[in-house]
């Protein structure tokens, strides 16, 4: 469940972006979803989508209803990677740069492949982000952890909206 918190925190994000050409330029927070849709999706994510029906926010995209299904490649197995992954198990919900992002299915929990320099396929350094969806996004996205998940600079353009309405510093 998305808390009434998060949602006002997006609401400042998504009214932020227009102040200044760069924010608008090059991240999107649209309306969520106008009636509610059985998706097969986690729970967290789900609901998001009623909150925003995808992001992109700097580093941080977040896929729309219309795109997550085609996207779930990023959870197929990949022969002879170090991470073995699998829809069953994981559902992809996003990416950081060209990174993805996935919500364990069995617990809810966010993990990703921090940018170490080689192809996500090909590294062993998967780590958990966050222990939920909306943590994740609160924190990772709209908050003061989005510079530790993407490795932006302190000039970050989405970095300097979050502190412009008062969520990271």
């Amino acid at each position: 469940m998305i808390s009434s918190h998060l949602r006002e925190v997006v609401a400042r994000a998504r009214a932020a972006i227009p102040l200044e050409l760069e924010w608008s330029m090059y991240n999107s927070v649209p309306a969520g979803l106008a009636r509610s849709r059985s998706l097969d999706a986690p729970v967290g994510y789900a609901d998001f989508l009623s909150v925003a029906d995808g992001v992109i926010c700097g580093r941080i995209g977040v896929f729309s209803s219309k795109e997550f299904a085609e996207l779930q490649l990023f959870a197929d197995v990949v022969e002879d990677a170090p991470v073995q992954l699998g829809r069953e198990s994981w559902f992809c919900f996003g990416k950081v740069v060209d990174d993805p992002l996935f919500i364990k299915r069995a617990d809810g929990s966010v993990w990703g492949f921090p940018d170490i320099g080689i192809s996500w396929y090909d590294s062993d350094v998967f780590v958990q982000y966050s222990v939920d969806f909306s943590t994740f996004v609160e924190d990772c996205v709209f908050g003061s952890r989005y510079r530790e998940v993407t490795g932006a600079p302190g000039d970050d353009q989405w970095w300097r909206l979050l502190i412009h309405i008062g969520r990271a510093g």
